[in-house]
């Protein structure tokens, strides 16, 4: 991903993520650092785009989204799903040539802030996430 390419795809990405101001928590601050913690391990495109083309808001606000989702009964998997294929669907619309390499990222962050985000936001459906992901 070069630089124009990338800008486009972190914009697309980011337009899916409602802009509300959140007050941030110690749980939200301990979900946050081992959300970068575990992307900077996974994949540098990754981290670079959650740490500086997302505010830690947007980070918050989806792994929140993901757990509303699951409470109102739609399955870890179809969440998944669904949340790739609109981020896809939304960096393609904005003229962005996806990539395996930004596919690639757009499914390792969805999977990461869905993992991380249940631990801290929603354990009462960390083991059908943990399960869900590994069948993806």
């Amino acid at each position: 991903m070069k630089g124009l390419k990338f800008s486009a795809f972190i914009t697309a990405v980011a337009l899916l993520l409602p802009s509300a101001a959140i007050a941030q928590t110690d749980e939200d601050d301990a979900y946050l650092s081992q959300l970068y913690g575990f992307l900077q391990s996974q994949d540098s495109v990754t981290h670079a785009m959650a740490t500086e083309s997302m505010s830690p808001e947007d980070s918050i606000w989806a792994a929140q989204m993901f757990c509303r989702t699951f409470d109102a009964g739609v399955a870890p998997a179809d969440a998944f799903t669904v949340y790739t294929a609109s981020a896809i669907s939304q960096a393609t619309s904005q003229g962005v040539d996806m990539t395996e390499e930004m596919a690639y990222a757009v499914g390792l962050y969805g999977g990461a802030v869905m993992n991380v985000g249940s631990m801290h936001y929603c354990p009462q459906h960390q083991p059908q996430v943990e399960q869900a992901l590994q069948s993806l």
